[in-house]
């Protein structure tokens, strides 16, 4: 059994889906390249900023963090610069800030609790 058929499934889906509406990949791509990571990122940096400094703040930090993140990945692990290897890379920049969020908030409520 193959256990990434679930994964190729849903891509085979995705991919063909999006070749057919490039405003819709413009807009997905846009997103996630110059604004979630950065986005995501502030929530850890940044504790209190208002909603248009998060946003402005966002758009810097994910050129940034995409930016270096690509070419660390290319210097490091040898890994080719292109759209099918970005994208993994991305959304784990993306991701790891949300995760580290999370447990923040856990164990902060924890101790909250405990007291």
């Amino acid at each position: 059994m193959d256990w990434l058929l679930p994964v190729r499934e849903v891509f085979g889906f995705v991919f063909p889906f999006l070749e057919r509406l490039p405003v819709i990949r413009g807009m997905l791509g846009f997103l996630l390249v110059f604004f979630l990571p950065g986005f995501a990122w502030t929530f850890i940096f940044f504790k209190q900023l208002s909603v248009l400094e998060r946003i402005t703040l966002s758009f810097a930090l994910s050129l940034v963090l995409v930016t270096l993140s690509l070419l660390a990945a290319n210097r490091l692990a040898h890994i080719r610069i292109s759209g099918i290897n970005s994208v993994p890379i991305i959304i784990v920049v993306t991701v790891l800030p949300v995760i580290l969020y999370y447990l923040n908030r856990v164990i902060r409520g924890r101790k909250e609790r405990a007291t």
